[in-house]
């Protein structure tokens, strides 16, 4: 019978022969004397007594094993990890009793360390391995061997815990460790803490790279990244961190610094938090470095687009009422604003497109900006309007400043089109007048000038239209110069007033000013028009109209022009006029047109014989035409 106790094991023989091992050093000694015996089986007794409470009691696996891994003690906790109760576990090997098949390999190698025979080397020994339970079910244990010498020899002791939970938390920990690692390398978000008494710096391997400093130790001297810091941000981040030691502030500051392997600029956010000591002592600084240069320039970017116009790059009118309420206090006096306003935006946006029309927008910036000094704010506050502040001008500066825009803008030209610009200022030199009359009084000046300057840019506009028109298509310039001879000769053939005529002659030559915004590949087409490029050609009235009446005095002409391809029945376009609804002008374009296109060379077809033409306009008179009007032009015209 064996128990071990302290440092020895007692081996009884029989009731009167005891042997007594010292564990360390293999003495045996004999006792034979029956009264001793009978007392160290009393202490033996309680000894086990002792040590049963105390492997029953705990959790944790006891197990003794030969010197071939045999099982000889399996204590209560084992039962509970590994599922076996004592009676099975008992007699059985231990390797084929818990270990995976999967994992046999990699148990073999820990296993034969319960088989050890030698002199009690394995003692200490820790493993963590994977084992199995009676269920099958896979766990972590961790055991601790010991060797016990017994009457035939050395034996392998065993305290096993289950450590799956522990492997079960630690994995999770090292996964969340890796998501957060990676989550911080794609915000780019480093870790730091400053020691306040050694002035060392520990960092994380992205606040490094944010400094761009080489991660070879995880330590670096405080001055070593205050390198990569702009000087005119290290003052501030001193302060700060004083005022967060000294007054308990907060630590979050932005500033810039210069990576030191790449020598790029980075806009960085570092928040940072105090750590004091068991006796209160600010002893550490923790927090956190990220770059925020991607957000920086989003942030620029939006803030220059919610202040700056897209087309022009100058201000907006949100940032020029906001500027002007700072600029209007009396150190900017004299303060000059100006005032300026596009002619024949409209003109040109209904003539050649919004694409042309923005053209002269950015041209028109162009030639204020480079009139104006670097301290001029300049800003565009409508579709054809800007306004320029100028600080510390006074009448004659501004003068000179207008001079300057106006021999500039005779100078460039936007295709074929000329620049023109009106403009009014008024200038505050006197601290109680309100910047609103100011800005009244500019506006009134720019559109007195307007008024005169305007006309005669919207002429040459005209001038420019019909030219551009014709450059483009000989056909339409010779069309157009026939219909207005026809136009003339009827007018005369009709008695009109000699203004009358001239006004015929000059609405035939523009009856189809508004085919300039009709694209040329429909114009030239010579295969038959498609229901959607019919209806593009028919916009060419609307626009030759919207082109007209922005001229004063070609108002009546542009009348004339929006009904020259109205019916007399009803049926013709944009109005659907009928009878003599349809100014006199328009049925006598309508005749001279269509003669015109019957008796001319077409892309889509030849010209068609003179008997041809007779007989389509006598069938279309009081159809398409003007009856009486027809006849007068057969009698005039064709008979002749």
């Amino acid at each position: 019978m064996l128990y071990m106790f302290d440092t020895y094991i007692i081996i009884y023989k029989n009731d009167s022969e005891v042997k007594t091992v010292d564990a360390k050093t293999e003495k045996v000694t004999e006792n034979h004397d029956s009264s001793e015996s009978k007392l160290n089986q009393t202490e033996l007794a309680e000894s086990e007594a002792r040590f049963r409470i105390i492997t029953d009691s705990t959790n944790d696996a006891i197990l003794m094993m030969d010197s071939i891994g045999i099982i000889s003690f399996w204590n209560p906790g084992a039962e509970g990890i590994f599922g076996y109760a004592d009676t099975e576990a008992i007699g059985q090997n231990l390797h084929d009793l818990i270990a995976l098949p999967q994992y046999h390999k990699a148990h073999q190698a820990a296993f034969p360390l319960f088989q050890q025979t030698g002199q009690g080397n394995v003692i200490g020994k820790t493993l963590d391995l994977e084992a199995c339970r009676k269920d099958r079910t896979q766990i972590h244990i961790q055991l601790s061997l010991s060797a016990i010498y017994m009457a035939d020899g050395w034996h392998s002791v065993g305290i096993i815990r289950d450590i799956t939970d522990r492997k079960r938390v630690e994995v999770l920990l090292k996964e969340s460790e890796t998501r957060l690692i990676a989550a911080q390398k794609m915000a780019h978000v480093g870790n730091w803490e400053l020691n306040l008494t050694t002035k060392e710096m520990w960092a994380s391997e992205e606040a490094f790279n944010i400094y761009g400093i080489d991660y070879h130790s995880q330590y670096i001297p405080l001055e070593l990244a205050q390198e990569s810091v702009l000087p005119e941000y290290r003052e501030m981040m001193d302060i700060t961190l004083k005022d967060l030691i000294d007054k308990n502030k907060n630590y979050n500051i932005e500033f810039e610094l210069r990576n030191l392997k790449t020598g790029q600029l980075h806009f960085v956010h570092s928040i940072g938090n105090l750590i004091r000591d068991d006796d209160g002592k600010a002893s550490k600084v923790a927090g956190t470095i990220q770059d925020i240069t991607d957000n920086k320039l989003k942030e620029t970017k939006i803030m220059n687009l919610s202040f700056h116009d897209q087309l022009t790059g100058l201000y907006n009118r949100r940032f020029y009422e906001e500027e002007l309420q700072r600029l209007d206090t009396n150190k900017n006096l004299p303060l000059t604003m100006l005032m300026g306003d596009i002619n024949g935006l409209k003109l040109v946006n209904d003539s050649f497109g919004h694409d042309m029309g923005d053209e002269l927008i950015k041209k028109v910036a162009e030639v204020i900006t480079k009139a104006c000094s670097a301290d001029a704010v300049i800003s565009r506050i409508g579709g054809d309007e800007f306004v320029v502040l100028l600080p510390k001008t006074d009448t004659f500066e501004a003068e000179q400043i207008l001079k300057r825009i106006k021999d500039l803008s005779l100078k460039e030209t936007v295709g074929s089109l000329y620049i023109s610009i009106s403009f009014g200022y008024k200038t505050k030199i006197n601290e109680a007048e309100d910047i609103k009359n100011v800005f009244k009084k500019a506006e009134d000046q720019m559109y007195h000038r307007k008024l005169f300057e305007s006309p005669s840019m919207r002429g040459k506009t005209v001038d420019t239209i019909i030219k551009t028109l014709y450059e483009k298509n000989k056909r339409e310039e010779q069309h157009s110069h026939r219909v207005s001879k026809l136009c003339e000769r009827l007018g005369r053939v009709l008695g009109l007033s000699e203004y009358k005529v001239k006004e015929l002659k000059t609405v035939g030559l523009l009856h189809d000013i508004g085919k300039i915004a009709i694209d040329e590949r429909i114009l030239n087409k010579p295969e038959k028009l498609t229901d959607v490029e019919w209806t593009e050609i028919k916009r060419h009235s609307e626009i030759g109209y919207r082109i007209l009446s922005t001229v004063h005095e070609m108002s009546e002409m542009a009348e004339y022009v929006l009904a020259h391809h109205e019916r007399w029945n009803g049926t013709g376009y944009p109005k659907g006029l009928k009878g003599e609804e349809i100014p006199l002008e328009s049925r006598i374009i309508a005749i001279a047109d269509a003669y015109d296109a019957m008796t001319s060379e077409r892309s889509y077809r030849s010209k068609m014989p003179a008997e041809a033409v007779l007989k389509e306009l006598q069938e279309n008179a009081g159809i398409q035409f003007d009856p009486e009007l027809v006849s007068i032009f057969i009698d005039n015209f064709l008979k002749k």
